[in-house]
């Protein structure tokens, strides 16, 4: 385990907030700041993000070179992603909808070498130093050296939590309050963050009997980082990039006008 997930891993078992944000815009100038700023990670966001692979790799070494954690949120299971994605060098992937144990099982093996069981194909670039680390030493300890993020983000998720939490290989749950809302469709808005709350305690629960970490979203302030750990999550993200830059935007050109 490199020293970036070492210092949040030990952050978590303190009982410390580990936080970060959400990194749509494709100038990587974002997460180096992001780091410099003091986050402990930044999520890169290919799902839902117009980045193209030159933009996510430089995320990623943005972000590490300014000390946070990279994880790279892919777009679904697909192996030829996923496996360019890995060869970056990234911390950790984050896979979305990860609605039931089969799905879960196929993130893992798209991250793990034959010899662990997995389907991943052997190619590492920027993993390996661009060859300055021993590849074969690589190939050995890969399936540790990144995080597998499973995230949690709907009632079909939600049914096969502890099944999903019971698979071998990943890391990490985490718990999306967006998406789960949505897929609330039966239940009364006003109920719904109570519900997704219990779902956060839930899934916090499942991850740590089989010995593996919880995140989801939190707000940025200490209260709310501090519910979040109450709940038993503890890594979350804190904010979007272009919401921070629209939200401080907005209120200053209210100021300024007097609206």
């Amino acid at each position: 385990m490199n020293e970036r997930l070492k210092k949040i891993t030990e952050k978590m078992q303190k009982g410390q907030p580990v936080v970060g944000i959400f990194v749509l815009i494709a100038d990587s100038s974002v997460s180096e700041i992001a780091g410099y700023a003091g986050c402990d990670f930044v999520w890169i966001d290919s799902e839902h993000g117009m980045m193209d692979r030159r933009e996510i790799y430089h995320h990623v070494l943005a972000a590490q070179a300014a000390g946070a954690c990279a994880f790279v949120r892919v777009p679904g299971v697909d192996y030829d992603q996923i496996k360019n994605t890995l060869d970056m060098g990234p911390d950790g992937v984050i896979f979305p909808f990860v609605n039931t144990p089969e799905i879960a099982r196929r993130a893992v093996e798209a991250c793990t070498y034959p010899a662990d069981g997995g389907k991943r194909g052997i190619g590492p670039l920027r993993a390996i130093r661009y060859g300055v680390d021993n590849e074969a030493e690589y190939l050995k300890a890969a399936k540790d050296e990144v995080w597998k993020i499973f995230q949690i983000e709907s009632m079909e998720a939600v049914e096969h939590l502890e099944e999903i939490a019971r698979v071998p290989g990943y890391q990490s749950l985490f718990v999306g309050p967006a998406d789960l809302g949505m897929s609330m469709t039966d239940i009364d808005p006003k109920d719904k963050p109570a519900r997704i709350r219990e779902v956060q305690r839930r899934a916090a629960r499942a991850a740590k009997e089989n010995g593996k970490f919880c995140g989801s979203c939190a707000g940025p302030t200490r209260e709310s980082c501090m519910e979040m750990l109450g709940n038993g999550v503890q890594w979350m993200t804190i904010a979007q990039d272009a919401r921070i830059l629209s939200g401080f935007l907005m209120e200053a050109v209210r100021n300024i006008q007097g609206d």
